[in-house]
């Protein structure tokens, strides 16, 4: 459980009343339990829309859900989107591009992308009916988090001499992926269906283009563009959730 509370500390800003020893190697070891933090993301999710809606319009609901999101995680994934889409959209050097996302002022780009994945998320949402919002708000953190860890495993950092992406980036044993991909599914097909497999597919290929954009640009991953994978992963979970009740 010690792996668990470190990665729920790392990834939210969840206050958890244990102290715990940190070792540099328990981070790559605790990424199995990423899709088991993206639940209690998720069911915390769920249950302030429950709340949210009990009073208010869907909308509303769904905008305090999306800000009450990003306060338990710190805006940490946001903060790598917006990091990431000022780097590798910059139309620099990849030194200059590493060197715009370790600055911490907002830019054009990150501005623009942070504006687009919330309206999108909200967008989204609202698509969905009564029956499908909650499960939705439930697994959508839990496959995001799992994308995440395959760019782990098998991209190269893209700084070699540090940052947080190097606490995971090419660290991951085989097994640590192994585990998260078969909590991710027990879990998603649990709180929905086996009709989620085919949302996990359209992941799987978002994950390929993106880990292409990314390592074309700057040769590797940091801790700023693992986070904007999250973001990019939630988006492609709810755009699939949607199709696939206006096909059903």
């Amino acid at each position: 459980m010690k792996k668990f509370f470190l990665i729920l500390q790392f990834l939210t800003r969840i206050p958890i009343p244990v102290d715990i020893e940190v070792n540099p190697e328990d981070f790559p070891r605790g990424v199995r339990y990423f899709p088991l933090v993206g639940l209690v993301i998720g069911v915390l999710d769920a249950l302030c829309f429950r709340l949210c809606a009990a009073g208010l319009e869907e909308m509303m609901a769904v905008i305090l859900t999306l800000l009450f999101n990003t306060l338990i995680t710190g805006a940490l994934h946001l903060d790598g989107l917006a990091d990431t889409c000022d780097g590798i959209f910059s139309a620099r050097s990849k030194e200059k591009m590493l060197e715009i996302m370790k600055d911490s002022r907002l830019g054009t780009n990150g501005a623009i992308a942070i504006f687009f994945d919330l309206a999108l998320k909200a967008a989204l949402l609202h698509q969905l009916n009564a029956v499908s919002i909650i499960p939705a708000l439930i697994v959508t953190p839990v496959i995001s988090r799992t994308t995440m860890t395959f760019l782990m495993i098998l991209s190269p950092p893209a700084r070699p001499e540090g940052g947080l992406g190097n606490l995971f980036v090419g660290k991951l044993r085989p097994g640590d992926l192994l585990f998260a991909s078969v909590l991710c599914l027990i879990i998603a097909v649990s709180v929905i269906s086996v009709h989620v497999i085919p949302v996990i597919a359209l992941n799987l290929l978002g994950f390929i283009g993106y880990r292409r954009l990314v390592t074309a640009k700057i040769q590797g991953m940091t801790g700023d563009t693992l986070g904007a994978m999250n973001e990019v992963s939630e988006i492609l979970t709810l755009l699939g959730l949607v199709w696939w009740q206006s096909i059903g």
